[in-house]
């Protein structure tokens, strides 16, 4: 089987990564939390699996550079800066980059540390999606949040001086949340001048604590 080349999109990669500090009530996507903080993740052995994956997908490339990867997950800023370099280094070898690539790391205030972003900047990193669903540290502890406000908008203002272009992710439709307080949530986050961002409604998936128990949205 053959693919037409000018027929096709551009070609973009997600990585998922599955770890997490806590698993947040509403969360329905395959994460899983540490056994306890600081734990060491099995980074290389989820690599070797990772680069596998990759392989037996090398068939779709179909001649095409990849314009864009998104690492998502759980919290991918767990992840050590050495172990996204090593992936990003094995994919440009298997399918190579588009100049102008856009890199992005889902990254979760609660393991904010400026030193570590500027290492996954070294690592290729140019793009931030920053968790931060409020800036109400109440509403923050209802989501179970491991991050409070300040820790939030220091993440952002260090994307901001670390020359990274950053998106923000807020939810609204909160339990227990006025319209008042969601658009003070999204005022807090114009002033920090994302590059881009994200304000979606609070939904209840199957599968999750929410589900099982549901809050009052």
């Amino acid at each position: 089987m053959s693919l037409h080349f000018d027929s096709l999109p551009p070609l973009s990669l997600y990585i998922h990564i599955p770890w997490c500090i806590k698993k947040c009530p509403y969360c329905d996507f395959n994460s899983h939390a540490l056994e306890s903080v600081g734990q060491a993740l099995p980074e290389q052995q989820y690599l070797n699996v990772l680069f596998q994956d990759l392989d037996n997908d090398l068939f779709y490339v179909q001649g095409r550079k990849l314009h864009s990867i998104f690492f998502g997950g759980g919290t991918p800023s767990l992840l050590s800066a050495a172990a996204l370099e090593k992936i990003l280094s094995y994919v440009e070898a298997k399918i190579g980059f588009e100049s102008g690539i856009e890199i992005t790391l889902e990254a979760n205030p609660g393991t904010f540390e400026y030193q570590k972003f500027a290492d996954f900047k070294v690592a290729g990193i140019n793009r931030l999606s920053i968790g931060v669903q409020s800036f109400d540290n109440q509403h923050l502890k209802k989501l179970g949040r491991v991050h409070q406000q300040q820790e939030a908008i220091a993440a952002a203002q260090a994307a901001r001086q670390l020359g990274l272009n950053f998106n923000l992710d807020l939810m609204h439709g909160l339990p227990d949340q006025s319209p008042e307080q969601a658009l003070n949530d999204l005022n807090i986050a114009i002033e920090l001048e994302p590059d881009h961002l994200s304000w979606y409604q609070l939904t209840i998936e199957a599968n999750t604590v929410y589900y099982s128990d549901p809050p009052l949205l």
